[in-house]
């Protein structure tokens, strides 16, 4: 899985300032967010937005045609 270096860092941070395992840190922002864009999936308008906004600013390369279907993203 690739991840973007600076949320790596900043999850060793929060670890470190919270006293916890950085385990804790990651499964529990998956959490939030997990649940931020299951709700936005719930209103088309906002699923509009998260889609453009995730291939926009979070999709490094064309992995959306070795398996997944531009098309159910909405592109």
């Amino acid at each position: 899985m690739t991840i973007d270096a600076d949320l790596v860092l900043v999850v060793k941070l929060l670890a470190q300032v919270l006293e916890l395992p950085k385990y804790v840190i990651t499964e529990h922002a998956l959490q939030l967010g997990c649940y931020q864009i299951y709700a936005a999936s719930k209103d088309p308008e906002k699923r509009r937005e998260l889609q453009e906004h995730l291939i926009k600013v979070h999709l490094l390369g064309d992995e959306l045609r070795d398996g997944e279907s531009i098309l159910r993203l909405g592109g």
